[in-house]
């Protein structure tokens, strides 16, 4: 507000009190029977006139510095009003956003229980939903059965291992055995020729041929043996991989247990995090797919999208309209 202005309303209000004056000094005068105020002098107006002045200057005073104080408090609070508002940018095109994790299945099935609904708060570990449990159950206990199969087949395998080694130790001992008996038998049919070659006549010709028919005997018979402790060294390979093969099986089966639990405990989904629920599409008998989200869970709190508004960059006249490649720019 100008300072002429204020002038003008300090004028405008002097000019009503006078007139104000004017009229009561008339409204007494024509109570008293004295003539109304005409430009005559008289003695209840002269004591206004020494009265009034003063009383008006106090008025007018007081009137200067409220419209003072006024027009102060309206230029601050402009002033207060372009500084916080400057510190904003305005857009009529935002929305609120967040981190927001979608829920799903790790496993097909039919729902059979939903326990959340919208705009429900939950915290890290709050079961959200859960699928039909019954096939995952009887697939954990076809596991559990064959584990057990696969632990008897070891434990049958494993029996094997010590008969086998004591069949090899029996093959082993006859071989030694059949190996002596025909040394003895070669060593007699040795002497036995020499006794009939030299000694003329000292043994007859029957005899050394029976010398010479038991010793390739017990040489037939001690090969056999040694192929008798080869199959059984052979035996004993058979049975240890049988054994191995076993272990693995029931390694196998274990495994198969294992992720047989595991997708059991797929048919209940639990909130990975404190939110709350959005977008819910989960219902009781829906079927849904491995990784089908039925709902999201927003993360409390969140920020303000939007495209800003601002005012065109003025052009720099530093800056050259066109790219300088010798030139560097900050």
């Amino acid at each position: 507000m100008s300072v002429s202005s204020l002038h003008w309303r300090e004028n405008r209000v002097r000019e009503e009190i006078y007139k104000q004056d004017l009229k009561q000094i008339d409204t007494s005068a024509h109570e008293t029977g004295l003539p109304k105020s005409n430009g005559a002098t008289f003695a209840p107006r002269e004591q206004k006139a020494e009265i009034r002045p003063a009383e008006n200057k106090k008025k007018n005073r007081r009137l200067r510095w409220i419209i003072l104080s006024l027009a102060i408090l309206a230029a601050g609070g402009a002033t207060w009003f372009w500084i916080y508002s400057s510190q904003f940018e305005s857009t009529d095109d935002a929305y609120i956003t967040g981190h927001e994790h979608p829920v799903s299945f790790r496993v097909s099935g039919t729902i059979s229980e939903v326990l959340v609904d919208d705009n429900q708060l939950l915290k890290k570990g709050d079961p959200i939903a859960r699928l039909d449990p019954r096939d995952f159950e009887v697939a954990l206990v076809q596991a559990r059965a064959q584990h057990l199969q696969a632990k008897a087949q070891l434990q049958q395998a494993s029996v094997q291992i010590p008969l086998v080694e004591a069949q090899l130790a029996q093959a082993r001992a006859q071989a030694d055995s059949a190996k002596a008996n025909s040394d003895y038998l070669e060593r007699t049919f040795q002497r036995n020729s020499e006794l009939f070659y030299q000694g003329r006549g000292v043994i007859s010709k029957q005899d050394l041929d029976t010398a010479k028919s038991q010793a390739a005997t017990s040489l037939a018979s001690y090969q056999a043996s040694l192929a008798a402790v080869n199959v059984a060294r052979e035996n004993l390979k058979v049975a240890q991989a049988q054994q191995q093969a076993a272990a693995a099986q029931v390694d196998a089966a274990l495994a198969s247990v294992q992720n047989a639990e595991l997708q059991l405990s797929y048919t209940t989904v639990y909130a990975s995090t404190d939110g709350w629920v959005a977008q819910k599409t989960f219902e009781v008998g829906q079927h849904v797919q491995a990784g089908q989200a039925g709902l999201s869970i927003a993360e409390p709190g969140g920020w303000i999208l939007g495209e800003l508004q601002r005012e065109p960059a003025r052009p720099d006249p530093a800056r050259p309209t066109r790219p300088d490649p010798g030139r560097r720019y900050s």
